[in-house]
């Protein structure tokens, strides 16, 4: 074991007599730890300079021994400073060096074997042999010479500063502070009532180049906010010191001892990125230990533990055996869901079961607390309910169909679950307790002759696009092409390899994308050339965003942000799409209309929320789409 690593390890007394903080330092990723040089002694992160996700370079003015925080800026925040200040080009004030720098840190003294710090980056001296160069005779000495007198010895270090974030030295015998934290105990001081021994527990750390303070902190609450960093870097979402820093220095002051103590970091005082930080790991942590064996018990599940994001809630199905049994069912269904979609459909799924508890409640005398008393009357009462709620408009006739459906489906599967043999939660619930195909309630009928947009609105929308790439991205109008080019679902779309262009022996292009709703993964669709262009363009782009990454793991859409590598996929754009579309002057399509006994054609505004990233097209037998309009988007 390196030296490096034993350092991040936890000394043993921290490990004594916490259950839950042993479960946090198991967790801890040791190369991350070594990565940010941590020491449980000093308990200081700093940042590293070469990093994918929270590397920070160095300011390339030279002299500047600082970091770039802000990875859309050319230079350091103080240099940025002093060049808008200046006249010079960027070009030419990189090459100026930097005289002096602040906020370096604290350095040691010149003199060879003194252990205190430096008063100062100009003296180079810590105060005493300061003043022993400036009130001796010494003083006539040049630096060399000085340093190199036989009176000029080394003095032992006088401790670290007391105050309990801060990890500098002191500078004198008479305070135990560090030079920063003297100065605030002086201003801190005039405040009435002031309490010096609450100030050395709370006061913030110095702030430094590439380093954050977690000194001052409860054990737990530090192993909590190591892993917390490492699993939103895990997650590609990077980590600012700037935003770190006051987080911590929050946290001491308010004297947090865990982090689910900050239930509202807004009301806190916490800015709107570090209330997102707090929420991620609050959540990490959440995770940390959580099983799918364990969650299924509950009458709230944490998706992600499932693979997914949200939440479910059991709580609109009334009768305990039922919701016991639709959490089997829940359990039992979601791995045949393959699409993002499946924790929207069990939610509706339990919103179904959730109507048709609240009817059994509602009928029976036992508010239906006994399956075997459940009968084909209850149904009869159920299939009126949902009736009587698409009369007065509460549900639709479409919500209807589908939540009737839904029941007929989930009191089927809990007999093939067994789920009503005796000793199960449903033991003696009757076969009449079902929804018969007689039950089912008709068809809406489709009021529209097709949903495929006018030829003139596909014009006017291609003609856009470049008010969808500045709304968005590059990545959002390739998309927005290829789902009006080819027909294809969003989903498909988004999740493009970035080898999904082939050619057919005869030199004709063919996509190559996965079913995932179907299930019909690597199926081949030929599109025309121009669709073609635009793929092969895309791919460029994300060669040259990503040039160090195996073009296996690559996207061809990768998403814009928390996406070091390139293999993450565009997320939903229908936000994007919906908001672009909104802001598009009036899209007019040609209307016949009579006016006495002729027949004009008027320019009417189509309905704009009609326009959706949807496949445009009707499936085919062979599964591919039929398209609407051709391929008129396409750039040349």
């Amino acid at each position: 074991m390196t030296a490096a690593r034993a350092a991040a390890l936890p000394p043993s007394e921290v490990l004594a007599g916490d259950e839950r903080l042993g479960e946090l330092l198991r967790a801890q990723d040791e190369d991350f730890l070594t990565l940010l040089g941590w020491d449980w002694e000093r308990r200081v992160i700093t940042w590293p300079r070469q990093h994918p996700v929270i590397g920070l370079p160095d300011c390339p003015v030279p002299g500047c021994p600082l970091a770039i925080t802000v990875l859309t800026r050319p230079m350091c925040g103080g240099c940025m400073e002093r060049w808008r200040g200046s006249s010079l080009p960027l070009e030419e004030f990189l090459l100026v060096p930097k005289a002096i720098s602040r906020g370096v840190g604290q350095g040691p003294c010149a003199v060879g074997g003194c252990g205190r710090p430096r008063d100062s980056v100009a003296s180079g001296l810590c105060e005493a042999h300061r003043s022993q160069r400036g009130t001796t005779d010494l003083s006539a000495l040049t630096w060399e010479e000085f340093l190199a007198h036989p009176r000029v010895n080394g003095y032992a270090s006088l401790g670290p500063c007391k105050v309990a974030a801060c990890y500098l030295d002191r500078v004198g015998r008479q305070a135990p502070y560090c030079k920063a934290h003297l100065h605030r105990l002086y201003r801190a001081r005039t405040a009435p009532g002031f309490d010096e021994a609450l100030w050395r527990r709370t006061d913030k750390a110095i702030c430094t180049n590439r380093e954050v303070s977690l000194r001052g902190l409860p054990d737990r609450l530090v192993a909590e906010l190591l892993y917390g960093l490492w699993a939103r870097t895990q997650e590609g979402m990077k980590a600012r010191p700037e935003c770190l820093r006051p987080l911590y220095d929050r946290l001491r002051a308010h004297q947090v001892q865990e982090l689910q103590e900050v239930s509202d970091p807004a009301g806190a005082g916490h800015s709107s990125e570090q209330v997102t930080m707090i929420r991620a790991w609050q959540r990490a942590l959440r995770l940390l230990n959580m099983t799918p064996e364990a969650e299924r018990i509950k009458d709230v599940w944490d998706m992600a533990v499932f693979g997914y994001t949200g939440h479910i809630s059991f709580a609109p199905v009334l009768q305990e055996p039922l919701r016991e049994a639709m959490k089997i069912w829940v359990y039992d269904d979601l791995p045949r869901r393959r699409n993002k979609n499946a924790v929207q459909h069990a939610r509706a799924i339990i919103a179904a079961v959730g109507m048709l508890s609240e009817s059994l409640r509602l009928q029976r005398e036992d508010r239906g607390a006994e399956p075997a008393a459940w009968g084909r009357g209850d149904i009869v009462a159920f299939t009126n309910r949902m009736g009587y709620f698409t009369s007065t408009g509460q549900i639709s006739p479409a919500r209807r169909l589908a939540f009737t459906r839904f029941v007929r489906r989930v009191l089927l599967r809990f007999r093939t679950l067994g789920l009503t043999a005796k000793g199960q939660l449903l033991e003696g619930m009757p076969a009449e307790f079902a929804v018969g195909p007689e039950d089912m309630p008709d068809e809406p009928e489709d009021t529209e002759a097709g949903r495929d947009l006018p030829d003139e609105v596909m014009r006017a929308l291609c003609a856009h696009l470049d008010g969808l790439e500045a709304m968005s991205s590059i990545e959002v109008r390739v998309a927005t092409e290829l789902l009006i080019d080819t027909g294809r679902r969003p989903d498909e779309i988004h999740t493009l390899p970035f080898n999904c262009l082939v050619q057919d022996p005869d030199g004709s292009d063919v996509l190559i994308y996965d079913n995932h709703k179907g299930y019909r993964l690597g199926r081949r669709l030929p599109i025309g050339a121009e669709t073609a262009a635009v793929i092969r363009r895309q791919q460029q782009r994300v060669r040259e965003r990503f040039p160090t990454t195996a073009p296996a793991r690559l996207r061809l859409l990768p998403r814009p942000k928390s996406n070091p590598e390139g293999t993450k996929p565009l997320v939903d754009t229908c936000g994007k799409h919906r908001a672009w579309v909104k802001s598009l002057p009036d899209l007019l399509v040609p209307v016949v209309v009579a006016e006495g006994d002729t027949r004009v054609t008027q320019l009417v505004p189509f309905d704009k929320n009609r326009i959706s990233p949807m496949p445009t097209g009707t499936a085919t037998p062979s599964g591919t789409p039929m398209l609407v309009c051709p391929s008129t988007c396409s750039r040349s």
